[in-house]
């Protein structure tokens, strides 16, 4: 799923024009550049991202969709991988997110959600 990390013409695009709509966390207070995605329509955590601090992938941030349940396709497409910044792999964990429960009870409810808060102005 790194189609996205460049612009149609193949140059590198701004991080600014990432946008995300789940809820983003720090994972654990004592942990920097380790962050989890929530969504309004699941129990737990659905992706996380972090960065490599040493080795050959130092700098580089591995996202994951971790969310499972019957709701949940494993078979839309990439689930991990990696990104040069953190805005383009959480990108990458909703836009798997989103996959996944696309048709789904879950995505209906997504859905609603966001109809209602666009209504209230939010």
């Amino acid at each position: 799923m790194a189609a996205h990390a460049h612009a149609p013409n193949g140059e590198a695009f701004s991080d600014a024009a990432v946008t995300l709509t789940l809820i983003w966390q720090e994972t654990l207070p004592d942990r920097t550049a380790d962050y989890s995605a929530y969504s309004t329509v699941y129990p737990g955590a659905v992706g996380r991202i972090f960065r490599f601090d040493s080795g050959e992938m130092q700098g580089q941030w591995l996202w994951s969709m971790t969310a499972d349940g019957y709701d949940i396709s494993r078979n839309a497409g990439h689930c991990s991988g990696y990104e040069q910044s953190p805005r383009r792999a959480a990108q990458c964990v909703e836009e798997a997110w989103f996959a996944a429960i696309r048709g789904s009870s879950l995505d209906r409810a997504e859905r609603r959600n966001s109809y209602a808060m666009a209504k209230a102005g939010e």
